[in-house]
């Protein structure tokens, strides 16, 4: 399971991208330090394994798209449409992964018709 950290990392790693795309840098360069500035992280700083990390998530789930590298993660990332829609949202990652849990949980344990 992930923790609550994992989880904040990847949605600032979300809206850094969607703030640099509307900034016109389509692919960035992954960068913790620029990370945590941008989105204004007041916890311990953001490490380099927290943030490919995140990028390798991100990109599993269809959030942003790139060249995935071994020990870097997505170095160069680009947003999907899905992931600008989360971004935009504003919502933590982490309801839409709590509300389709509840959905499928939901879905095992109804009664047969």
């Amino acid at each position: 399971a992930a923790t609550d950290r994992q989880w904040a990392v990847r949605d600032a790693v979300l809206r850094w991208l969607l703030a640099k795309t509307t900034e016109g840098y389509r692919s960035p360069i992954l960068d913790a330090d620029a990370i945590g500035a941008e989105v204004g992280w007041v916890a311990s700083a953001l490490t380099h394994d927290e943030v490919s990390d995140a990028s390798m998530f991100l990109f599993k789930e269809n959030y942003l798209t790139g060249v995935p590298v071994m020990g870097i993660g997505i170095p160069r990332p680009m947003l999907t449409v899905a992931g600008r829609r989360v971004a935009k949202s504003g919502k933590p990652l982490r309801s839409k992964v709590d509300a389709h849990q509840a959905k499928v949980r939901q879905r095992l344990t109804a009664p047969l018709a």
